[in-house]
């Protein structure tokens, strides 16, 4: 129901998850609601923080994920991206997210 308010107020939905995999086991009921917006609707946008599930504090270690309509909107959102996040830090830590990249690239790891 939340889903058809949203798209017929086009509004824009932004998820914000922090806490990811801590509800329970069942990664995929962890992020249903997510995937029924992504799949079903295109002004969605997703926050995700790596501090809490992998302990990387003050590493400011995170992503942002959009959906796009289209390559051209795509292209557009990244450059709006890289003009507001440039200014904020040219060289953002990567020690965070080469820990992150390790355990999410090696199924034993993220298990």
């Amino acid at each position: 129901m939340i889903l058809d308010v949203c798209k017929r107020k086009k509004h824009f939905c932004f998820f914000d998850s922090a806490y990811q995999g801590f509800g329970n086991d069942d990664y995929n009921e962890d992020t249903y609601s997510l995937r029924l917006f992504a799949e079903n609707y295109n002004r969605v946008m997703l926050t995700q923080s790596f501090s809490k599930n992998f302990g990387l504090y003050g590493e400011r270690t995170g992503c942002l994920s959009m959906v796009c309509t289209d390559h051209e909107e795509q292209i557009k959102v990244q450059t709006l991206l890289k003009d507001l996040c440039l200014p904020e830090y040219s060289n953002p830590p990567i020690h965070g997210a080469r820990i992150v990249d390790l355990i999410l690239g090696d199924e034993e790891l993220k298990k």
